[in-house]
């Protein structure tokens, strides 16, 4: 027991002596279709300076420098579209995770002041088939939440969303940072709240230069690596204006071809605010109800595929505002819809204005074609 301590001791002398650090693990979970940087915790690369990335033992980028400093970083051809190398401190940035990047990353660093070794266990978790960017939808004038994916920030989370690579909002508790910020335009000037439980960014009252590109970048004061969420907004001008007769159905599209297994799709009415119909499969919810004042009883029907709302024997009193929300993993939606009824009644009385407006019409005509024949027959005599 004695010499195995000393040759304990001497292997660690060894490391120390020769400037090399221990290998750290560190397990990384990442929701698939997000992105995930490993860090090198180095702030720029020394001359003469390597760094390479592999994956499972196979190599997959690398950074070197020469003794001028001149920077050289290349990524593996198998994975140039998948990999992003930050040439400056050799950072690796995996893109639009999958569980087939699942696995071990590792990392060696080499240079004059010694070397070091670290690896990252990834796990890509919760398979979506997502394409790596949520899509929003949202109509002008509404709001629209991008969730963190947080349940619950904790002390060292540290969260800053950015819009078109701009920061536009940041979380730091231990600095005690919890703040939004308009860009040089004013285009977002009292429009981005902050969740302070999960630090999602709400935007209120859309306008149409809010669209574009937004990332949320999660890290840990305690870890490494940073998470990345990626979502591409487009706000959509007016609402679908519908006008039907009293007594017929009308279907408001929900505009997707096929609902998502963890889509939440709810329906509202202005009337009351109220929930008119929910489907959300993970609770196995599927159900239209009658609004806050009963207008809605019997006259509502969901399409099971779709999402679709369809209202049938439509009144007077169902005209106005519907709201549409869809929210998941994978997609937000938000559509706005105005129906106007148009009374039997009322209907009768156009058709009854019609039927007028052509019978003067062809009365009209019968004048002018008799006087003009009456015309015709006296030119007619004089010659």
């Amino acid at each position: 027991m004695k010499n195995l301590g000393l040759i304990g001791m001497f292997l660690l002398l060894v490391n120390v002596v020769s400037g090399v650090e221990t290998d750290i693990v560190e397990s990384v979970s990442v929701i698939v279709g997000d992105s995930v940087t490993l860090q090198t915790e180095v702030t720029q690369i020394q001359s003469r300076g390597l760094i390479e990335w592999r994956f499972e033992g196979y190599l997959i980028a690398r950074v070197n420098s020469d003794s001028n400093k001149r920077v050289q970083a290349n990524v593996t051809e198998e994975f140039r579209d998948k990999l992003q190398l930050d040439n400056q401190t050799g950072d690796l940035k995996i893109r639009n995770i999958r569980t087939a990047d699942s696995g071990l990353y590792e990392l060696d660093i080499n240079s004059a002041r010694g070397s070091s070794k670290k690896s990252f266990n990834i796990s890509g978790v919760l398979d979506l088939a997502s394409d790596g960017v949520k899509v929003v939808s949202v109509m002008e004038r509404d709001s629209v939440v991008l969730p963190s994916g947080l349940s619950k920030i904790r002390r060292e989370d540290q969260i800053t969303w950015k819009f078109k690579g701009t920061l536009i909002a940041e979380i730091n508790q231990t600095a005690g940072i919890f703040s939004t910020y308009d860009v040089l335009d004013g285009r977002f000037r009292y429009r981005l709240h902050l969740n302070n439980q999960t630090g999602s960014l709400i935007i209120t009252n859309v306008k149409p230069k809010i669209s574009g590109l937004y990332e949320i970048n999660i890290s840990k004061s305690s870890s490494r690596y940073t998470t990345h969420k990626t979502f591409n907004v487009t706000s959509i001008d007016g609402e679908n204006r519908l006008s039907v007769m009293e007594g017929t159905s009308v279907t408001l599209e929900s505009g997707v071809p096929e609902i998502h297994t963890d889509d939440v799709i709810v329906w509202r009415s202005e009337h009351g605010d109220s929930v008119i119909a929910k489907i959300d499969r993970g609770t196995k919810v599927f159900t239209t109800l009658d609004g806050a004042d009963g207008r809605y009883s019997g006259t509502l029907e969901l399409d099971s595929k779709t999402g679709s709302l369809t209202i049938r024997h439509i009144r007077t009193k169902h005209t106005g505002l519907y709201h549409l929300d869809i929210t998941g993993n994978r997609r937000t939606i938000f559509k706005r819809f105005f129906i106007s009824v148009c009374s039997q009644n009322w209907s009768r009385y156009v058709m009854v204005g019609i039927v007028v407006a052509v019978l003067l019409l062809v009365v009209i005509g019968a004048v002018l074609v008799i006087r003009r024949r009456q015309t015709q027959n006296v030119n007619g005599s004089v010659i």
